[in-house]
């Protein structure tokens, strides 16, 4: 039975106390907690000192890694263990940045690793520093095993939660390799994801023309143009697809600046819209059915301009039902007790959008409830993390089996 650990005493404390060689389940919780007391939230440059001291520790434990700097403090890292027989490549990934605590007041220390009633309490417990911990757990097993074959990477990103820019630099700069099959470490509760939607993110400035309040026809409301812009996006053909594991795509209105005071008619507003997309929907011809919109509704308000900006364009992930990753999850789930069941889809992306072009089959599954991301005082059940170490290494076994 687990025991509850008192919280570390200090944000910096060091992975040198964990014991070197196979962790055990007491090390991986000491693990996970050393992750939650580095508060690596995105966009603050501190990923780059929690990736340093990985690497360090993975080099304590004889296994040599890379540090690809990103931007201003950010970094990514990828290692990787060669069984020298031939055979797949499979990779663990997962991103060490967390989104950041909110305005709620948390009742447990949100970067200290505290343990109580089974669980463990801290921002990126669930998203994703479990998954992370897990999977590093993993990988330690194999580096320490000689029954494999082909080849084992670990690839940790920075900045998913900002629209995957990590991802992206290590699909652009070769320090990843091409790959058979990939497993990304999000929260599932353990449940095999073979599929999740894309990310299409817009910004639409509107210019019109500003009068008195009294007089609105001497103007041109740009904060109307919005209004309008809204209804004619609800009203794209893109919105009708359906995907039987994944639902309908979606678009919302996610942010809206204009106006100066009650009394004035706004001359610009800007707002931002959130759509989800489907597999094989593709953004470019998403984008030119909204630009033809935006086209349309400047000849609605002669005089106006509306400017319509990509954000973030990443594309729906699909991998096949009956590729060899998602069956070898399935195997391994079922015979560590687990219940039987397809794999499923997800509304949200992961950094699986960006590396799918580096290789065909990625897998989603992790530790934790997915509601529990991003929540204030968010937390992970330690049975289900501890059985997620588990299950990757079955996985990695079964993938990388090496004939007799």
């Amino acid at each position: 039975m687990l025991q509850s650990r008192p919280e570390p005493a200090r944000q910096d404390s060091s992975l040198s106390t964990i014991q070197s060689g196979i962790l055990s389940d007491d090390d991986c919780i000491s693990l996970l907690q050393w992750m939650l007391q580095h508060n690596t939230t995105a966009l603050q440059g501190r990923e780059q000192g929690f990736v340093a001291e990985l690497d360090s520790y993975l080099a304590e434990r004889g296994v040599a890694s890379t540090t690809i700097q990103g931007d201003d403090g950010r970094a990514n890292l990828v290692t990787s263990l060669d069984s020298g027989r031939a055979g797949p490549h499979l990779v663990f990934c997962g991103h060490c940045d967390t989104v950041p605590l909110g305005d709620r007041e948390w009742k447990k220390s949100p970067f200290g690793g505290t343990v109580a009633g089974g669980r463990i309490y801290g921002r990126g417990s669930a998203d994703m520093k479990g998954g992370l911990a897990a999977l590093i757990a993993s990988f330690l097993d194999m580096h320490a095993r000689d029954d494999w074959s082909g080849r084992l990477s670990l690839a940790v990103t920075y900045g998913e939660e900002t629209g995957s820019e990590g991802a992206r630099l290590m699909a652009s700069d070769g320090s990843l390799a091409p790959f058979d099959a990939m497993i990304i470490a999000e929260p599932t509760s353990n449940r095999a994801v073979r599929s999740h939607k894309g990310a299409l993110w817009l910004s639409f400035a509107a210019t019109g023309r500003t009068s008195h309040g009294s007089m609105p026809q001497m103007g041109l409301n740009a904060l109307e143009m919005v209004v309008r812009f809204r209804q004619r996006l609800l009203e794209l053909d893109a919105l009708a697809a359906s995907d039987p594991l994944l639902g309908r795509p979606t678009i919302c209105l996610t942010r809206l600046q204009g106006g100066t005071q009650v009394n004035v008619i706004p001359d610009r507003a800007v707002a931002e819209f959130d759509m989800r997309t489907l597999p094989g929907q593709s953004h470019d011809d998403i984008l030119a059915a909204i630009r033809t919109i935006a086209r349309e509704i400047e000849t609605e308000y002669e005089g106006g301009r509306i400017v319509v900006e990509t954000i973030n364009s990443l594309p729906a992930l699909d991998t096949p039902a009956g590729s060899a990753i998602v069956r070898t999850a399935l195997d391994i789930r079922h015979e560590l007790g687990a219940p039987a069941g397809e794999a499923g889809g997800a509304s949200y992306f992961t950094d699986g959008s960006v590396l799918q072009s580096l290789g065909a089959d990625i897998l989603i599954l992790g530790p934790g409830d997915p509601g529990e991301a991003h929540q204030t005082d968010e937390s992970l059940d330690l049975s289900d993390f501890l059985a997620s170490r588990r299950i990757y290494t079955g996985m990695a076994r079964r993938f990388l089996h090496s004939p007799e």
